[in-house]
């Protein structure tokens, strides 16, 4: 008879590790993420270690972006149990900036180097969430599979969270449950975490003219896309949508509410694909229900660990490639950075973009795409003379990127430094434009192109032309 996992309550989950490990003083816990956040075991961890009982061994717990309160991270435990964090948000990046949790910088696509065997992360337990399949009985990892094969794989401990409120989706997402120990099964745990969708017909003015750039200029039929999440990917699908291209095709570490729309207005087809033609291939899932609701048991969007959806030469093969992320600033180098805001204020993570902009420095493969806004909402520019120092950097002057924001497109790749201070600074909110050009044309550090003048436009630089209006 094959393997069943062991059906347990959520209040058993720390005599569980007491009991598995009982002659270890340290030991790795992985954490599934994002939506799948398993937030009713963590709770039931956190509690033990609190009061003590039963005796657990110093618990480092390691984990990308974990949504919902973690409450792990609280003031006074950070003896007992602490956060390696990959990604960042809400309780976890404040603690982070407090000095009680780490931050473990790591692009998605070499997550293995970080937990596979013999790493230094190498996962003693795995805690995630599952969704079983009421006819075959198989169980599925729903909406995070990033590399939970491979905590699973080398893990002594894993811990599933049974939960019928994730989809049940297709791909390598697939668990049996002979990998399984133990079936948490108990009526106090925490659904997936859903988000609402975003309104594409009616983005900010700033946003919509950065859709706009994008979709004219980058996005043609065939062509394969990863998408990051937020306003400025939302606009760019947003303006996809209304322009109707042909036959995209999905290749993207997360898939959201955008994504699924092109898919269900058939532009999005992935027959153009050369890898994993037909179906659109992802690593994480987040967003709406009514998403969670497209997702479920459909074929045409499989998972895959992230090691594979970031995996340069997958990404190669896809070409013609288009991949759009967002970051906290560049700087009149073309050094981009995404995880601090400066040396003293971790924000999130590097995640995927450096991934993206390694596979598709040749141009031949495709564009990676860094795109924001101008300025900060507290009025400062996000194009700066040098980035802050300190800060890890998710593209560098090296890479082959195109920057764009609501004023232009700035083309970097085959410019010389000068050439790229120029293009950088002409796509610059209008408030500090003048003040870059003329300190960059007037420093002999920046080589000018023969006969360049402040009134042409530099190489590489395409303004905005259309007539979507700016707030004031």
């Amino acid at each position: 008879m094959s393997h069943q996992p062991t059906v347990i309550k959520l209040k058993q989950i720390p005599e569980v590790l007491a009991k598995e490990f009982a002659d270890r003083d340290v030991v790795t816990c992985y954490i599934g993420s994002n939506a799948a956040t398993p937030t009713a075991c963590l709770d039931a961890v956190t509690a033990a270690v609190k009061s003590g009982t039963p005796r657990l061994p110093f618990l480092r717990m390691v984990h990308l972006l974990l949504q919902g309160p973690v409450s792990y991270v609280e003031k006074g435990i950070q003896d007992r149990i602490m956060t390696y964090s990959i990604f960042s948000t809400g309780d976890v990046r404040k603690a982070a900036n407090e000095g009680r949790a780490f931050y473990l910088p790591c692009t998605l696509a070499n997550l293995e180097s970080l937990i596979g065997k013999g790493r230094p992360y190498q996962p003693d337990v795995a805690i995630f969430k599952v969704r079983p399949h009421e006819i075959t009985g198989e169980f599925s990892l729903g909406l995070s599979v990033e590399a939970m094969h491979t905590a699973i794989d080398h893990a002594k401990c894993v811990i599933a969270e049974l939960d019928f409120s994730m989809p049940f989706t297709q791909g390598q997402s697939i668990v049996d449950a002979q990998s399984i120990d133990y079936l948490v099964d108990d009526d106090d745990v925490k659904g997936v975490y859903d988000f609402p969708a975003p309104d594409f017909a009616n983005l900010p003015g700033a946003e919509q003219r950065i859709g706009e750039l994008v979709a004219r200029h980058f996005i043609r039929d065939g062509v394969t896309l990863q998408v990051g999440i937020g306003q400025i990917p939302d606009a760019v699908v947003g303006v996809i949508k209304e322009a109707r291209p042909k036959d995209l095709g999905i290749q993207t570490e997360l898939y959201g509410d955008g994504l699924m729309i092109l898919q269900k207005a058939g532009i999005v087809t992935n027959r153009r694909k050369k890898l994993h033609r037909g179906y659109s291939a992802t690593s994480l899932i987040m967003g709406s229900m009514e998403l969670y609701e497209y997702v479920h048991m459909r074929a045409g969007i499989q998972m895959r660990p992230c090691m594979e959806t970031n995996s340069a030469e997958v990404i190669r093969r896809n070409s013609p490639f288009v991949s759009i992320n967002t970051a906290m600033g560049v700087d009149l180098f073309g050094n981009v950075w995404a995880d601090y805001i400066d040396a003293r204020r971790y924000y999130s993570g590097v995640g995927g973009q450096p991934d993206f902009v390694g596979a598709l420095n040749d141009s031949a493969y495709g564009v990676p795409i860094i795109a924001f806004k101008s300025m900060t909402d507290k009025g400062q520019s996000k194009i700066v003379k040098v980035h802050p120092s300190g800060v890890s950097l998710t593209a560098s002057a090296y890479d082959g990127i195109v920057i764009v924001t609501e004023y232009g497109i700035a083309d970097l790749r085959g410019l010389t430094a000068g050439e790229k201070a120029l293009a950088i600074a002409s796509i610059a909110h209008p408030r500090f434009r003048d003040r870059y050009l003329k300190e960059i044309y007037d420093d002999a550090l920046f080589t000018k192109p023969l006969g360049f003048s402040l009134d042409k436009t530099p190489r590489g630089v395409i303004f905005y032309a259309g007539d979507t209006k700016l707030e004031s």
